[in-house]
């Protein structure tokens, strides 16, 4: 058996919030580049993401800007009950410490490249993947 009869691809829902219309459109760019992911949200702020989710919307994957005037990122994972997978987005390399303690699947740098991106969708698709059931070999 190949882990292709076992694993079948799946469309990753995702959200982006960023306060940076500009780096809204790249991640926005990026995800219509990548036949994995549907955006579903492109949010300008922490509290319209609070609202989002509040409505009971779900998504596979949140893009998430750390550094936000009326909510950071941060403040945002910790207020969220169930929170789906985030990458965080951040001009900013020193919030590495808070983003482990969050469990976060990853942390784009600002200004990324689409492999780095890919890398980091797919880091949330091996997250976001069953575990394989028990005596099942697979094989070339």
């Amino acid at each position: 058996m190949l882990l292709e009869d076992i694993v079948s691809p799946r469309i990753l829902t995702c959200a982006i919030i960023d306060d940076d219309e500009i780096n809204r459109l790249t991640l926005q760019h990026c995800i219509s580049l990548t036949p994995s992911l549907h955006l579903l949200a492109s949010l300008k702020g922490g509290v319209e993401g609070l609202n989002f989710f509040s409505l009971g919307r779900r998504v596979d994957v949140l893009f998430l800007d750390v550094e936000m005037p009326d909510l950071n990122g941060i403040e945002m994972m910790r207020l969220l009950p169930e929170p789906p997978e985030v990458i965080f987005t951040t001009a900013y390399e020193s919030f590495g410490m808070e983003a482990y303690e969050l469990n976060i699947a990853d942390y784009l740098v600002k200004p990324f490249s689409y492999d780095r991106f890919q890398l980091a969708v797919q880091r949330v698709a091996e997250r976001l993947q069953p575990a394989m059931p028990a005596g099942i070999a697979l094989r070339d």
